[in-house]
């Protein structure tokens, strides 16, 4: 397997990828589905001896096609190469979706993209596969222009899960549906990993600290956030790992507020007015248990008795994992 890397648009895709294992896809969250057509793509890639390419679309083309919607991910495009290149793509390459991409038929696609770039000699796809103009082209489309350009195509079935809801297809979008709804156990079997916002730390209305329990509060406008309840898990700064009681919400008993994600680091080290030099650093948040719901209570005291209990669950919760 050759050193894996990102490459940053079509025109940069170097010669020496053509004749590779292609597979073309968004990959939001490079799911248990991605992983399978990757698993696949590693399979004939080790028995050729060439390398495995996948192409990832950004923006996403509902963002495109409909740019007055606000469009949220699973993770950001960094994170999505890396989770690429972990789930077995040697060279991942990153194809800004445009109005001329989006305009091409099937054919064009298939001889200005997948010809001209990377002349594969295998694609993997997953059976729901389509591209081209109002996404007119599917597998079917790839495997009858595989006779005539010389690839073979290998159609992958969709991973099936069982949820407490019944059997369900994973896609990104059931994963966006069970984040949105705070099911974040259910996440974590489709995507194969805990869901994990990725921003920076910001500041906040410092109620925290009056509470006994500073938190950092994490700016990530471009993710998919839980439904709004307090969760346990895990936070990463500057490469230390805490476990973190997080809350979502308006903070009803304190409010008004806007809607925030703020987490409790378990063991961080404050100054003595309580606050701790986090501001504008990296901060990667793992949900991995919902706890309970966003409840307005009758005054402060009774809220810091509550999270105390939170914070005890967040800990046992971490040591088990461990």
């Amino acid at each position: 397997m050759m050193d894996s890397c990102c490459i940053t648009g079509l025109e940069n895709v170097p010669e020496s990828v053509r004749g590779c294992v292609l597979t073309i896809g968004n990959f939001d969250g490079v799911h248990l589905g991605h992983q399978r057509i990757l698993k696949m793509c590693r399979v004939h890639a080790d028995a050729t001896g060439v390398p495995v390419v996948a192409v990832t679309l950004h923006p996403h083309p509902a963002a495109v096609l409909h740019p007055q919607r606000h469009t949220q991910y699973l993770v950001p495009m960094s994170q999505r190469c890396q989770f690429l290149n972990k789930a077995g793509a040697d060279i991942v390459v990153v194809a800004r979706t445009d109005d001329s991409l989006l305009d091409m038929s099937p054919e064009e696609f298939i001889k200005c993209i997948v010809m001209k770039r990377f002349a594969p000699i295998h694609i993997v796809e997953g059976s729901n596969f389509f591209f081209g103009l109002a996404r007119t082209g599917t597998v079917k489309t790839l495997l009858k222009a595989g006779q005539f350009e010389g690839f073979s195509v290998d159609i992958i079935n969709p991973v099936k899960i069982n949820l407490p809801d019944g059997p369900q297809r994973v896609s990104s979008t059931l994963i966006r549906s069970l984040i949105n709804s705070g099911r974040m156990a259910d996440t974590a079997k489709c995507l194969g990993y805990s869901y994990c916002l990725y921003g920076k730390v910001v500041a906040g209305q410092g109620r925290g600290r009056l509470l006994e329990f500073p938190t950092a509060n994490i700016e990530s406008p471009h993710q998919v956030i839980p439904a709004d309840g307090v969760y346990a898990g895990s936070a990463i700064v500057e490469g230390k790992t805490s476990p973190a009681a997080i809350s979502v919400g308006t903070k009803p008993t304190l409010g008004p507020s806007a809607r925030t994600v703020e987490a409790f680091l378990v063991g961080l080290e404050c100054d003595d007015s309580g606050r701790a030099d986090l501001y504008g650093k990296k901060m990667e948040l793992t949900f991995t248990d919902r706890l309970r719901d966003q409840v307005k209570f009758a005054g402060p005291d009774d809220l810091r008795s509550q999270i105390a209990k939170d914070v005890e669950s967040v800990q046992r919760i971490y040591s088990e994992r461990i």
